[in-house]
C-alpha cells in the first residue's frame, strides 16, 4: 500500500468544504442541474477514478456535470481557474505589445429593502446607456480602446441587502491621462444612473485605475497574493470578510455552520435572478486577438486538461453507497492517501456494516 502525502490537508479541507457546499445548493434548488452534478452516472454503469499525475489530485469522471458557475462551487472553482488563464494570457499578450490596461468598477446606493431583481435590471439598463451616446464614444477614441472584459458580481450584507457591481478590464493604445477620464465617466454613469431612477455617489459610484495599481491594490487589501486575474473570475467564490459582508457562496457556508433557512432563501433569490447571466462578457473579437478559443462554462466545467492515470472503476453499486454517505470527498481523500484498491475495500467494508445494522434493526 502506497501512502501518498504530496496533497496537503488544507487542499483535502477546501474540497470537502465544496463538496458539502454543493450539497447545500442540492437542498436549496433541487430541479436544478446542481442537484444532480457529480452524482448522476453519465451514459456509464460504472464510475471513473482519475489521478492527476503532477499533483496526484483524485477526481471522478464519467459523471453529469452542471458547468453553472454561479450556483455549484465545484464547477465554479474549476471555471473560474480556467477563465482566470485565459485572462492572464490576454494580459500578458498586451503587456507584451506595450499596451494599457484600467480598471473601471461601476456600482450605486442600495437599501436592504431592494429587490434583488429589480436593481439588478436597472443596474444592467443604466451600464447599457453610460456606453450608448457620443460621450462614451469620444472617450473610446481618446484612450484608443481595443476592447473589454466586464465581469458581473453581487455581494450581501445585513445593512444594505444585495450589492450588484460589476468590474471591467480595459485594453487601450493611447496614453492618457486616468484621473481627466475618470471624471468624465463618472459624470456619465451618475446621468445613466439617474435616467433609471438609481442613486449613486461620486466616492463610491465609479473608480477608474491602473492595471498595475489595481494589482497592488488586490494584493495589499485581498485575499493573499489577490491578482486582478482573480478579482474578474473568482470574486463571486472567495470568502467574505465576515457574517455581515457575504459572497453567494457564503449562504452555502454558513447554512452548513448555522442550518438557518435564511441562508437557503436568500441563496434561492441570488439562483433565480443570476440564472442564465453570463459572469465574463468580452467584446467582440477581443478573445480572437489574444488567441483565445471560445468555450462555453459547461465544457469548461468538464474538461481534463492535465495529464492523468485512470486508477480504477467504481460500481453503481459502490457509487450508491458513497452517495448515500455523503462521502464523495472523503473516498477521494483515502484514494490519495492509501490508494485506489484500499479506498475500494474500505468502502464495501463499510458497506457491509451498514447492511449488517439495518438488517438487524429489521429484525
Amino acid at each position: 500500500m502506497v501512502v501518498v502525502t504530496d496533497i496537503s490537508d488544507k487542499i483535502r479541507a477546501i474540497r470537502s468544504e465544496r463538496y458539502a457546499m454543493q450539497s447545500v445548493a442540492r437542498k436549496a434548488l433541487p430541479n436544478e442541474r446542481v442537484s444532480k452534478c457529480l452524482r448522476l452516472v453519465n451514459n456509464k454503469s460504472q464510475v471513473e477514478v482519475w489521478k492527476h499525475l503532477k499533483t496526484e489530485k483524485a477526481f471522478y469522471n464519467g459523471l453529469l456535470v452542471c458547468g453553472s458557475v454561479w450556483i455549484c462551487p465545484i464547477c465554479a472553482a474549476k471555471i473560474s481557474e480556467r477563465r482566470k488563464l485565459e485572462l492572464g494570457q490576454a494580459f500578458d499578450i498586451y503587456k507584451a505589445e506595450k499596451g494599457h490596461m484600467a480598471f473601471l468598477t461601476l456600482t450605486f446606493s442600495h437599501t436592504k429593502f431592494d429587490s434583488l431583481k429589480e436593481i439588478l435590471d436597472k443596474f444592467t439598463q443604466a451600464s447599457k446607456r453610460f456606453k450608448s451616446g457620443k460621450a462614451y464614444q469620444t472617450i473610446k477614441k481618446l484612450m484608443g480602446i481595443e476592447g473589454t472584459v466586464k465581469g458581473l458580481e453581487v455581494t450581501y450584507s445585513d445593512n444594505n441587502g444585495f450589492h450588484p457591481h460589476s468590474h471591467e478590464v480595459i485594453f487601450y493604445k493611447n496614453q492618457c491621462e486616468l484621473e481627466v477620464i475618470k471624471k468624465r465617466l463618472w459624470l456619465m454613469w451618475e446621468n445613466a444612473c439617474n435616467k433609471l431612477g438609481l442613486k449613486v455617489s461620486e466616492q463610491y459610484g465609479l473608480t477608474l485605475q491602473s492595471g498595475e495599481d489595481a494589482n497592488d491594490y488586490l494584493s495589499k487589501f485581498g485575499t493573499g497574493n489577490w491578482t486582478l486575474e482573480q478579482e474578474m473570475t473568482k470574486a463571486h467564490i472567495k470568502k467574505g470578510k465576515n457574517e455581515k459582508s457575504l459572497t453567494p457562496f457564503d449562504f452555502l457556508k454558513w447554512y452548513l455552520m448555522t442550518e438557518d433557512n435564511k441562508y437557503l432563501k436568500l441563496f434561492q433569490e441570488y439562483a433565480a435572478v443570476f440564472k442564465g447571466k453570463r459572469q465574463l462578457v468580452w467584446s467582440k473579437g477581443l478573445k480572437a486577438k489574444f488567441l483565445i478559443e471560445e468555450k462555453s462554462d459547461e465544457v469548461l466545467a468538464k474538461e481534463k486538461l492535465e495529464d492523468a492515470d485512470l486508477l480504477g472503476l467504481l460500481t453503481y453499486d459502490e457509487w450508491k453507497f458513497i452517495l448515500k454517505n455523503d462521502a464523495r470527498a472523503k473516498f477521494l481523500d483515502t484514494v490519495e492517501k492509501f490508494g485506489f484498491e484500499f479506498a475500494v475495500k474500505f468502502i464495501l467494508e463499510k458497506e457491509k456494516e451498514s447492511s449488517l445494522r439495518e438488517d438487524s434493526q429489521t429484525n
